[in-house]
């Protein structure tokens, strides 16, 4: 037993004819994810985003007006608008550890990400969200001045998922899911 096979599990003869080894790696510790070159700057935006969205006023702050709307619309009790509040909140829960999971490991001017399966559309869903409440005339929100440079990094994530390469990485380097 050579210092790999102590140090990545199992082996078995390689396969699909190439020779070598193949290694056997836990699922619970390690994934599948994109490696995807970001620039720090990009990060730092989509964070000050997270951070816009997270400091305006929730929509909450109007659950009793939409309880009230539901109400009349739909008959008492058929929309909870505090739930309703709950799952707008879900985006930013969804990309908040990601993005700071990614800023911790960008310390350059670019630097690579893991991105898991389905970061893409979490990011995307959090920007549609926060361009929807930009627009909203009765949402106190604005979209930050960065936020070109967040729609940078959803653009390089994007190029970076749609493709068929992935690696193969410990959970210790990933965001929590």
């Amino acid at each position: 037993m050579g210092i790999l096979d102590l140090m990545l599990g199992k082996t078995s003869p390689g396969e699909q004819g190439i020779e070598g080894q193949s290694y056997t790696l836990p699922k619970e510790t390690h994934d599948f994810v994109y490696p995807v070159a970001v620039r720090r700057d990009e990060l730092e935006a989509f964070a000050e985003l997270v951070e816009a969205e997270a400091d305006a006023p929730p929509l909450t702050d109007a659950s009793n007006d939409l309880q009230s709307v539901f109400d009349g619309l739909v008959g008492e009790g058929g929309v909870d608008a505090t739930e309703l509040a709950e799952q707008l909140r879900k985006p930013r829960q969804a990309v908040e550890p990601m993005i700071e999971t990614w800023q911790d490991a960008v310390d350059q001017d670019i630097g690579v990400v893991y991105a898991r399966i389905g970061a893409h559309e979490n990011l995307l869903a959090f920007v549609q969200f926060c361009k929807q409440r930009d627009e909203d005339d009765s949402d106190p929100f604005e979209l930050p001045e960065s936020f070109t440079d967040a729609a940078a990094l959803l653009k390089r994530l994007e190029e970076g998922t749609d493709t068929q390469y992935r690696a193969l990485v410990h959970t210790d380097l990933l965001p929590e899911n």
